[in-house]
């Protein structure tokens, strides 16, 4: 029985522990707009995945696209060869622009198809693809070396109208900025849960501010484009950056209102 007290003391710190993150905090922190400027689309169902060649239908897309398009601009995507349906056409239904994207890997057979598809959708709408992704943290997961991911670039450039960029950490950027020199936009990741030294909600701003100014200062002139950039719902904590949709919410406010004071392209 005397060690009633202590337990019920770890019962009230486990269950602050839960509640602080969640607890309501509506109206501390407004939305600066009721539709954001792009998201990134992977309208993957419950048992579908891209490692297993198991795909959404046309119909489940043209749902989840008629879901977004009332509160998004512009939608981006990750590979040209997914699924049995024509992304482009569906986004310009629902009156959405695209930057569409081309997975590239360790196959090389593989790159080479899914660069002849982008390219092949971004001629056929012209009206709809807004810009071309060559790739998508092939640097961070090391699938290619700089010369490999430039040849692809300088490969769609020179067959599309549209500018292209490829997609990865800002650290990256940093590490080969050779590359740079072959994209019309600088597309960054900013990730603030996720990088190797974890922030907070409350830093996270501070931390978006200063690596936006990293990248201008080594790229001057070249346009900066945010490709992804988010907070998770739920998961482990990293260090003091906490998982929870009252985090995610108050982070994409925060963002949002730099995105359009900075007047930032973002997904």
């Amino acid at each position: 029985m005397r060690h009633l007290p202590a337990l019920a003391l770890l019962l009230i710190l486990t269950a602050l522990a839960w509640w602080l993150p969640n607890r309501e905090q509506a109206g501390e922190v407004p939305l600066p707009t009721d539709r954001f400027n792009s998201v990134s689309f992977a309208p993957f169902r419950p048992g579908q995945s891209p490692l297993r060649g198991v795909f959404p239908s046309a119909a489940e897309v043209e749902a989840d696209m008629a879901l977004v398009a009332p509160r998004v601009r512009a939608i981006r995507t990750y590979a040209a060869l997914e699924g049995d349906y024509d992304i482009a056409a569906i986004a310009a239904r629902h009156g959405l622009k695209l930057w569409a994207g081309a997975w590239l890997g360790q196959d090389a057979r593989r790159n080479a198809a899914e660069l002849a598809q982008l390219i092949e959708t971004a001629r056929r709408h012209p009206g709809t693809v807004e810009r071309v992704v060559v790739g998508n943290e092939v640097l961070l997961r090391r699938d290619l070396p700089p010369a490999a991911l430039i040849a692809a670039l300088d490969r769609v450039k020179a067959a599309v109208a549209q500018p292209v960029t490829y997609a990865d950490v800002w650290e990256f950027w940093e590490q080969f900025p050779e590359v740079a020199r072959h994209v019309d936009v600088i597309t960054i990741h900013i990730l603030p849960y996720w990088e190797d030294r974890p922030t907070n909600v409350e830093g996270s701003m501070a931390h978006a501010r200063a690596v936006l100014a990293r990248m201008r200062a080594l790229f001057p002139g070249k346009p900066i484009a945010i490709g992804e950039v988010g907070w998770p719902s739920r998961g482990r904590w990293r260090a003091d950056a906490a998982p929870s949709r009252v985090e995610q919410a108050v982070f994409l406010r925060r963002f949002i209102a730099l995105a359009e004071a900075e007047k930032l392209d973002y997904w």
